[in-house]
């Protein structure tokens, strides 16, 4: 097992087990497309053409504490992670983690987890995830390393069939390093 306080600094890769976490880039494209199916568009809407994509990547790349990642397990992509709306000023960012299994997917969450709270002086992250029960496997994800339900935005996330409640989730650093110490040690803080 690699120590993930230490990066392939070459591959830009994050490694624990059989999982990775290495940065998105434009040429991912195909990557993306293949999570979409898999992928309640409630949740987050991926880019649908390869400009768009790099149009999206160029934008992210613009913006501070984006970093887009892809995550993997045995070298096979599962899913994307990045980080939107940076609150500089509280220190908070809004997670989107996007996965193809989701149930599958805490090692890696968790290692982007790390890498965000050791990259930035983050305090918080956290998420809106519709109300929806095609998003339950996703909420069960971020529960699952760490995340705390801290209420519900009534009618916040537009959608086809009118507008969607959306569960807020937040994370706390000292949360994450409160997890990482019961449940994945090698990503203490």
């Amino acid at each position: 097992m690699r120590d993930p306080h230490e990066s392939n600094a070459s591959a830009g890769i994050l490694e624990l087990g059989d999982f990775s976490i290495r940065a998105l880039g434009a040429e991912d494209f195909a990557l993306v497309r293949a999570l979409q199916p898999s992928t309640p568009a409630d949740i987050f809407e991926l880019p649908e053409s390869d400009h768009a994509f790099r149009a999206f990547i160029a934008d992210l790349g613009a913006k501070p504490w984006s970093l887009p990642f892809v995550c993997l397990r045995a070298a096979v992509p599962i899913g994307v992670c990045l980080m939107r709306v940076a609150q500089l000023k509280n220190l908070n960012a809004y997670l989107v983690a996007l996965f193809s299994e989701p149930d599958a997917a805490a090692v890696p969450l968790a290692l982007y987890i790390r890498h965000a709270f050791w990259s930035f002086p983050l305090h918080r992250l956290y998420a809106h995830v519709p109300a929806l029960p095609a998003v339950i496997a996703h909420i069960e994800t971020l529960v699952g390393v760490g995340f705390k339900h801290e209420g519900v935005l009534a009618a916040h996330v537009p959608s086809p069939d009118g507008p969607q409640d959306a569960i807020v989730l937040g994370l706390l650093r000292e949360e994450f390093n409160v997890w990482c110490a019961q449940n994945q040690p090698a990503l203490i803080l």
